[in-house]
This record gives structure tokens, C-alpha cells and sequence, in this order.
């Protein structure tokens, strides 16, 4: 600890407060998805994101292709189960200055997905809070699921039951679990991680958010997910813009 967190602890006893602000920056950005908006870029296999109701929440709008639109006017983009060859490739060249302009991310597991998906070696693995390095989508024995931050705003009203699809992966450096797979005798796999920069947020999510069986708030995740990235982005779409971007 150093001196500055010694004096707090000495003073207040916040020793506590500081390190968790820290470690988890959303205990301290609440979210308030009316103050939502923008535009959502979504790509691949959504089927599980109950947009209707995000849209009608936060008044951002979904589209699902670029159109006329550069990708520094999404608030958010979702990568879900879409392999790397399928990407844009305005996109795979974007993804760190989208980041940096402070752009966020939520990328989903699957068989097209993270090392399966051709992740692997690219600027988006390098991006990303789940890192690939293989083939790594598979079938696991039905397993418990460890929470690691019971109090994000993700898992709200949430609860997560045993898993079994999901992509294998480890933890990228600067990032921070928020859910594992327990394995017997084993370390466990992380399932959902997010890392956060000074401007951007990625969230990642190892399962295939379409083969989750019979998972009561699989939509309620979903939903939680897009709306904290909506509330972290700092993006907002040019005034006029949200109804010009194609698909959808």
C-alpha cells in the first residue's frame, strides 16, 4: 500500500472504499439508462437481446450494418458469436481508436467466436479481456458459476445457474473478473471479465449466450449488459445521425 492509501486508511478508515474505486470504477457511476441514447451497432447472432425493450428504456437505437455511418458515431458495439472474417473490415482496423475515443464493446461467445472465431493473434484479441489463443469453443460438464463481483451493475436482478457452452479462455492483462466456471481440482475458467481503460470498456462475455438452456434471466443479463455499456460510453452520435446508419 502506498503512502497516500496508508494516511487515507489513518485518517477515515477508507482504506476500504478507495481500493474497491479502484478496482471496480462502477460502484461509483451508477447506472441511469434514461440518460441513455445513441446508436448500438450490433453484429452476429442477437437473438437473445431484448432490444424493443433497451430501445424503449434508454432511446438508443439498434442497427445492425454500418450504412452511411462511420463507426465513431456508435455508442456501443456488440460482437456476438461473429467470427473475424465476417467483421468489416472498417471495423478490425477501428476497434483501438473507437476504444480510445471512448467507444464500448460487449463481444459473446460461441463456435465463431474468440479462438474459434479467428480472434486469435489479432488487435481485437489484444483488445479484448478474455484473451484467445486456440480453438477454444466446447461442451463442459454442467458446472456451478463462482461470482467474482455479486454487486455489478451487470448482474442485477441476476442470477447465473451451472453453464456448460462456452469458449476456453484466460484472463488478458489490466482486466478484471466479474464471473468463473469452477472446475473440480482445476482452476477455474473465467466466463465474464471486463476491462476498462481511461476512455473505453470492453465487456466479455465466454458463453454462447444462445445455448444456455433454461437460464430464467438470460434476457435480463443481456439487457443489463448493453445498458452499462451505454451508460459507460462516452459516445454520442452526431445530432441528425441516429436514423441514418444501414440494417437494422
Amino acid at each position: 500500500m502506498n503512502g497516500t492509501a496508508k494516511r487515507a486508511c489513518a485518517r477515515g478508515g477508507r482504506c476500504t472504499l478507495l481500493i474497491a474505486a479502484a478496482l471496480t470504477p462502477w460502484l461509483f457511476s451508477p447506472l441511469d439508462a434514461s440518460a441513455g441514447g445513441g446508436m448500438i451497432l450490433s453484429l452476429g447472432d442477437d437473438s437473445y437481446i431484448p432490444w424493443s425493450e433497451v430501445e424503449g428504456r434508454t432511446g438508443a437505437v439498434v442497427r445492425r450494418g454500418f450504412g452511411t455511418s462511420p463507426l465513431s458515431d456508435f455508442s456501443v458495439l456488440v460482437l456476438s458469436n461473429v467470427s473475424y472474417g465476417a467483421l468489416p473490415e472498417a471495423l478490425r482496423d477501428g476497434l483501438r481508436d473507437y476504444l480510445a475515443g471512448g467507444g464500448s464493446m460487449l463481444v459473446t461467445g460461441g463456435n465463431r467466436s474468440y479462438g474459434s472465431g479467428g480472434y486469435a493473434g489479432t488487435e481485437l484479441a489484444a483488445l479484448l479481456p478474455l484473451r484467445p489463443a486456440r480453438e477454444d469453443f466446447g461442451y463442459h460438464p454442467y458446472g456451478p458459476t463462482f461470482i467474482v463481483q455479486p454487486g455489478h451493475p451487470i448482474l442485477k436482478e441476476v442470477t447465473i445457474p451451472t453453464m456448460a457452452f462456452f469458449n476456453e479462455l484466460e484472463l488478458n492483462n489490466g482486466s478484471v473478473e466479474i464471473a468463473q466456471y469452477i472446475r473440480a481440482r482445476r482452476l477455474p475458467w473465467p466466463l465474464i471479465a471486463e476491462r476498462i481503460s481511461s476512455a473505453g470498456t470492453v465487456l466479455a462475455v465466454a458463453l454462447d449466450m444462445t445455448l444456455t438452456g433454461n437460464w430464467k434471466d438470460r434476457d435480463r443479463f443481456a439487457q443489463n449488459c448493453v445498458e452499462y455499456l451505454l451508460q459507460r460510453s462516452r459516445i454520442t452520435p452526431p445530432h441528425g445521425r441516429a436514423g441514418s446508419a444501414g440494417g437494422g
